[in-house]
């Protein structure tokens, strides 16, 4: 059942992105916080950028649920941050979970590495114009790293 609604989801990532709007990030993500009660959670500073909220909330819900499936033996910590580079918002959700092993890195965002969920995730990244990756290694945590365009007027509607 898991498989199936991961596959809805990225049939879901693959028909397109839906009108942008205004989204902020931190806001977004308190919304998000009561789905991972026992997960210390914490925050920085966040971005308002133009994306489809659902998506951008799916991205988010991902990467977090992501470090807490894959934590190791003390009880996840999960970090989120963005930082302007360039012309674009660079997002980080750091775990101190099981980590990847290196060789692994560019393979979990393929649909046949059995972990459906991320290759949704970079597909949606990739519709709003960015990109995403992953930093680890075996036993030190994850960081996911996802960029998405900065804009000029973030207060057009």
């Amino acid at each position: 059942m898991r498989q199936a609604c991961a596959l809805i989801g990225l049939a879901r990532a693959s028909l397109g992105l839906r009108v942008p709007r205004r989204v902020d990030c931190e806001r977004l993500l308190e919304e998000l916080r009561p789905q991972f009660d026992g997960v210390e959670l914490t925050v920085g500073s966040m971005p308002v950028v133009r994306a489809d909220p659902r998506q951008l909330e799916t991205v988010f819900r991902t990467l977090i649920a992501n470090g807490v499936r894959h934590r190791g033996a003390e009880p996840p910590r999960i970090h989120v941050s963005a930082r302007p580079v360039g012309r674009q918002w660079l997002f980080e959700v750091r775990d101190n979970g099981v980590g990847v092993d290196p060789a692994r890195h560019h393979a979990i965002f393929h649909v046949f590495s059995g972990a459906i969920q991320l290759p949704a995730c970079r597909r949606l990244v990739r519709r709003h114009g960015g990109r995403m990756w992953v930093e680890s290694a075996r036993g030190q945590g994850a960081t996911f790293h996802f960029s998405l365009p900065a804009t000029r007027e973030v207060g057009d509607a």
